[in-house]
């Protein structure tokens, strides 16, 4: 569970819960990392994990996976949508700040004041796609003050394999969406030019 890889982080908005941990803490035991995890989380990232083993197989069925793929797809989002409700039972009483980029190893986000780089924090990542809900420990290595708030950089010390995992899968994900609406975007720009040429006027 520990930190140790670096991943590549992606540009893009969600919501972060971050709760610092008693001044001069010291990083959790695995023991009582896993201790830490709120039940809910516990649930969400072992769902993930099934929706991932169950699907694997499929890829060796041919043509008549199609079917089945999108019926287990169906299935998986409806259990997912109900770990969204459950994992935002509670939660009021928790800010959510803005978070700005995200990665299998480091999370930004936007917070109203300044928290001491080295200080552990319990970080709570909620991300719209593929309904990931990660539980983690973080250290701050980074705080900028901006024009409104400050931009926090933590590193990722503690993670679960599978919340890892969800993590990285979910920044390609949310890459592919990028590159595919960039595409999309040149493709209208070039048919715009085509369809408006200029006007030669000399």
């Amino acid at each position: 569970m520990s930190q140790e890889q670096q991943f590549f982080s992606i540009v893009h908005p969600f919501l972060v819960g971050v709760e610092p941990l008693a001044p001069g803490a010291t990083l959790p035991s695995e023991a009582e990392f896993e201790a830490m995890i709120p039940m809910p989380f516990k649930l969400a990232a072992h769902i993930n994990h099934l929706d991932t083993q169950s699907l694997r197989p499929l890829r060796n069925l041919g043509e008549n996976a199609h079917d089945l793929a999108e019926f287990l797809n169906f299935q998986s989002k409806k259990i997912d949508l109900m770990m969204s409700y459950i994992l935002t039972l509670g939660a009021e009483s928790q800010q959510r700040l803005p978070g700005t980029s995200f990665g299998g190893s480091n999370v930004t986000y936007q917070a109203p004041q300044a928290i001491a780089l080295g200080q552990l924090v319990q970080l709570k990542i909620f991300i719209e796609e593929n309904n990931c809900a990660t539980f983690c420990i973080g250290r701050i290595i980074d705080c900028v003050a901006g024009q409104h708030h400050f931009i926090i950089d933590i590193e990722i010390m503690l993670i679960n394999a599978e919340d890892q995992e969800q993590l990285v899968r979910t920044s390609l994900h949310v890459q592919s969406l990028q590159l595919k609406e960039r595409a999309q975007l040149r493709k209208a720009h070039t048919s715009d030019n085509q369809d408006n040429p200029r006007v030669n006027n000399d």
